[in-house]
């Protein structure tokens, strides 16, 4: 009776069990969130020489959702090609000995196997780019990965890669290589390029770690210390991302880029300053709390008491992205229309007095 009992209790248990430890899981997430948006916050507000130390903050767990974002479009594509590469690499290189394809289609594979490599990195970057920065940084690219696209989709649906798998695999390099080509020339701005080396970072860093476990003996304590090496290496990175890249992204995302802003103070409020300000200011605002507004002025940070503000106002300086860019050219067009049109001379017209006489 007493074991019959037993096993009817313990699905109740188990599931008991598994909520505990669903719980548990997801405090450490929040957990590890917390502390990576507190290392990405500080590291991003020492540049103006701000230190905020607050334990409970939701600017922490805001700025460490947009890390985990932004490691998160890492794994999309490049952190999954770097994982799969070498599986990636023997079906290859098996499909081609299937096709009795030349002698040196290994070597074709192995270089579009660093092509694909550098194509995923590229495409991970400008997606984070894309909703980080404005599409403007990757536009060049995307206009051009859309055209390859196009081209891998018709030898895709027409089984190119399956009749053909040397030459499909010398055109999916090339298409790939003139992609990658098109976002190191035609993206602009440099903000694009930091991520691509951070993400390119990343991979040599998961690189070495699958190696290790490639070549040597998988035990207990290289577990332990790779996952002791990983947890360093996360937290590192996210005062990279505070202080190279999270100032950059859009306040729409949570990031910490400045905000334009002009503060007009009451009166005598900043008599004791030894800098004199004339009264409204205009600057950056990099932060601000329930108790005072950092505003950058030139290089010197102001902290302002919100008490000492009357008003505010904001100049919103985001870029919308695609939509921006088109009014830009349709500006530039209107413009070099206008100094190319020929300037009319306006005739005088003759007085008809001097006619009749």
């Amino acid at each position: 009776m007493e074991s019959e009992k037993s096993e009817q209790t313990n699905p109740a248990l188990l599931n008991l069990l598994k909520a505990d430890s669903l719980g548990k899981i997801s405090a450490v997430f929040l957990g590890i969130i917390y502390l990576c948006g507190f290392l990405t916050l500080n590291s991003h507000l020492y540049k103006y020489g701000v230190v905020e130390l607050g334990i409970a903050s939701t600017e922490y767990l805001v700025a460490g959702a947009v890390f985990v974002l932004y490691l998160s479009v890492y794994g999309i594509f490049a952190g999954r090609s770097i994982v799969l590469s070498k599986h990636w690499l023997g079906q290859h290189i098996d499909h081609l000995k299937e096709r009795n394809a030349p002698a040196i289609s290994p070597l074709i594979a192995f270089v579009h196997m660093f092509v694909e490599l550098a194509f995923f990195h590229c495409l991970s970057a400008a997606l984070f780019s894309t909703f980080a920065f404005g599409q403007i940084e990757s536009f060049g690219f995307y206009a051009v990965l859309s055209l390859v696209f196009i081209v891998s989709y018709g030898l895709d649906t027409s089984n190119w890669d399956v009749r053909h798998p040397f030459a499909h695999l010398i055109i999916d390099g090339i298409l790939k290589l003139i992609a990658v080509f098109s976002f190191f020339y035609l993206s602009s701005g440099s903000n694009i390029y930091i991520v691509f080396a951070a993400f390119f970072g990343y991979s040599m860093y998961i690189n070495l770690v699958l190696d290790s476990f490639e070549r040597y003996k998988v035990t207990k304590d290289r577990i332990i210390f790779n996952f002791c090496y990983t947890a360093i290496f996360i937290l590192l990175a996210a005062v990279t991302f505070g202080s190279s890249v999270y100032g950059k992204v859009s306040k729409k995302i949570g990031g910490g880029k400045p905000l334009e802003m002009t503060i007009g103070l009451n009166k005598n409020s900043l008599d004791d300053h030894p800098i004199k300000f004339a009264s409204p200011i205009a600057g950056k605002v990099v932060y601000s709390t329930q108790d005072n507004v950092y505003i950058q002025i030139e290089k010197d940070t102001l902290i302002i008491p919100r008490s000492s503000i009357s008003w505010m106002s904001f100049h919103e300086n985001d870029s919308d992205g695609f939509v921006d860019l088109l009014k830009e050219m349709k500006a530039d067009r209107r413009e070099s229309t206008d100094q190319n049109e020929p300037n009319n001379p306006i005739q005088p017209t003759p007085k008809s007095g001097a006619a009749d006489g």
